[in-house]
């Protein structure tokens, strides 16, 4: 049986046989831990990429010819092929592929003047105008707000001659590593999980002499290419020497401006700071606020008709409260910040507790409803975990910086297929485009059940290791292997 894509002439050039080989089920299997099986199975992946019309707009947005084949085609075949079961180009050829040549994928992996960017975000757009149209009653619509959450993760690499490479401080691991910092955007609809936009990063370092934590003679032999200017390529090379904070502002900006409904910005410490919190002000249409966490210990808020540090109004608020849901102990002072109100909102677990400081624009937000909207940023740790376990996301090791944002969009598009699947048990050709989703095979409340699990265990932690932060902690729980896979295992009886 030929397998065939959004192109007919796809079905000439896959072999007959579509059973997967040994080497690569383990793939396949790893898949279907996490998913339905069906749901990862090629012909169903293939409708759910039918189902966002998705060929009319990769057929406006290049026009580029590789050896006869279209853009839509070879990219199609590198989005399905982990669902074949295949993790590189060598691969898919080698065993997918009779007439093509490797060559052709990596002429498209390669080239600079394809905007992965807009790619990316026509992926988002298409989904959520799918889920818009279909108002699906178990999506527990108006149940969750629609949020954008901004955060960071390391990508480790193995080469250093791979351009842009550097040492990167690593908190999860707590040392240097070869790699990237990679920048995230997700959006969450209120139920699933969407990469909006990324960008690439490099550090310095402290030393001098050692240009990206590299010796010299490494970082002069780094694969150098030169694009065209302001080629997509070459503005996502650019990027990799912004701040982080720059980077995350401009993706904030560009996703604002696509018209996305957007109730919330969450960001974690790093991040919360006076530009973001004037960029969600600044939106026009809606009324986007912001929920951060904030460190910035020398920073003076008008409260009382006095300048003071959060430490300081913290003194002033008198006896804590305590939520009996969560267990946290808190206060809370509406203040000024730049002559515009803020909410500050102190919190700790239990009496002895350290506090944390959460600032939002909202100034209508009770504890409970901050904390509950604030604890959906952990969907994007579940987001990196997840895509680099299963979709290799950030695996790739090609030496060409252009291969590299293509390798990670790629993996963030089949990151939506699953999450589009997953919001529907199975496709119907006749009639209806999908049948009403049943509640079991919806994870719309995997954020609200991680969370409770996550809180529980941090609790008895932070007893027996007060020094760590309870954020550290829950993020190091997420990252190790051993400790998620149980997480899962929990949630799946839950």
């Amino acid at each position: 049986m030929a397998i065939s894509l959004s192109c007919s002439n796809l079905a000439v050039l896959t072999k007959t046989n579509i059973m997967l080989r040994s080497k690569s089920t383990n793939k396949i299997n790893e898949l279907e831990k996490t998913f339905t099986h069906r749901w990862v199975q090629v012909d169903l992946m293939q409708e759910t990429i039918k189902l966002l019309k998705i060929s009319p707009l990769l057929k406006s947005l290049s026009v580029l010819k590789l050896r006869g084949y279209s853009f839509e085609m070879i990219l199609m075949v590198l989005i399905m092929g982990v669902f074949y079961g295949e993790q590189s180009v060598n691969s898919i050829v080698k065993h997918r592929l009779e007439k093509m040549k490797k060559d052709v994928f990596y002429r498209l992996l390669n080239n600079s003047m394809i905007d992965w960017r807009a790619i990316l975000m026509q992926f988002v757009l298409k989904f959520t105008l799918l889920m818009e149209s279909k108002k699906a009653k178990s999506d527990g619509k108006g149940l969750s707000p629609k949020c954008l959450i901004l955060d960071d993760s390391d990508l480790k690499k193995t080469g250093e001659l791979i351009e842009g490479v550097g040492n990167i401080w690593s908190h999860v691991v707590q040392k240097h590593i070869l790699g990237f910092k990679l920048n995230m955007l997700i959006y969450w609809d209120g139920v699933s999980t969407l990469p909006l936009d990324f960008t690439l990063h490099r550090e310095k370092g402290k030393n001098k002499k050692k240009k990206y934590g590299l010796e010299p003679k490494k970082y002069r032999k780094q694969f150098k290419k030169n694009r065209k200017t302001n080629s997509p390529g070459q503005e996502r090379k650019k990027e990799l020497d912004q701040t982080k904070i720059e980077s995350g502002l401009a993706m904030v900006k560009r996703a604002m401006n696509k018209g996305l409904q957007v109730d919330y910005l969450l960001l974690d410490s790093w991040f919360t700071n006076k530009s973001f919190i004037d960029a969600v002000r600044e939106v026009k249409g809606q009324n986007v606020q912001l929920i951060g966490m904030y460190k910035i210990v020398k920073t003076k808020f008008q409260y009382q008709g006095k300048e003071m540090t959060f430490k300081q109004i913290r003194n002033k608020q008198g006896k804590p409260k305590r939520n009996r849901k969560t267990g946290f102990y808190y206060l809370e002072a509406e203040v000024m910040l730049n002559n515009k109100p803020v909410k500050l909102f102190f919190s700790r677990k239990g009496r002895a507790g350290k506090w944390k400081l959460f600032l939002t624009t909202d100034m209508k937000l009770n504890f409970a409803q901050m904390i509950k909207t604030y604890q959906i940023r952990w969907t994007i740790e579940v987001f990196f975990k997840e895509s680099k376990q299963l979709l290799g996301l950030g695996k790739s090791q090609s030496n060409n910086f252009d291969a590299q944002i293509a390798s990670i969009t790629i993996a963030s598009i089949q990151y939506i297929l699953l999450m589009l699947r997953l919001r529907f048990e199975e496709y119907e050709s006749m009639g209806e485009m999908f049948r009403e989703t049943k509640a079991e095979v919806i994870r719309v409340n995997l954020s609200d059940r991680l969370w409770v699990l996550l809180q529980e265990i941090v609790k008895q932690l932070v007893q027996l290791f007060g020094e760590i932060e309870e954020d550290e902690m829950i993020e190091r729980l997420i990252n190790n292997d051993k400790t998620y896979e149980k997480f899962k295992k929990i949630l799946d009886v839950a």
